[in-house]
């Protein structure tokens, strides 16, 4: 993987925080429901997506978006990435999801 560390204030760690507790019960704040949709309807290629550029590429867009202040400036900094970050970027905060969920659960014993 990369060399890039990732230090979050606690600001920022709070707005991750709120961010992903949202996206538990289903409300995504940074992405537009249609476009999530359009995303996860098309073929893909997990292998693709676990490539060793492809999650560099990830990581460098997220550490980027985690950095910016508000929901807002957030979400235009996602309308400015071209359509195959954008979509990268979806699958990534989705993926993040699926293992905070799964973290989260209590283990059976």
């Amino acid at each position: 993987m990369s060399n890039i560390d990732m230090y979050l204030n606690e600001n920022e760690l709070d707005s991750l925080k709120m961010i992903l507790n949202q996206s538990h019960v289903g409300l995504h704040l940074l992405f537009d429901n249609q476009f999530i949709t359009e995303v996860f309807k098309e073929n893909f290629n997990e292998d693709d997506f676990f490539n060793v550029d492809n999650l560099i590429s990830a990581q460098v867009e997220l550490i980027k978006l985690i950095k910016i202040k508000t929901i807002f400036e957030k979400k235009n900094f996602i309308a400015n990435l071209n359509l195959q970050s954008r979509k990268r970027l979806v699958r990534t905060y989705f993926y993040i999801i699926e293992n905070d969920i799964r973290q989260n659960q209590k283990q059976p014993h």
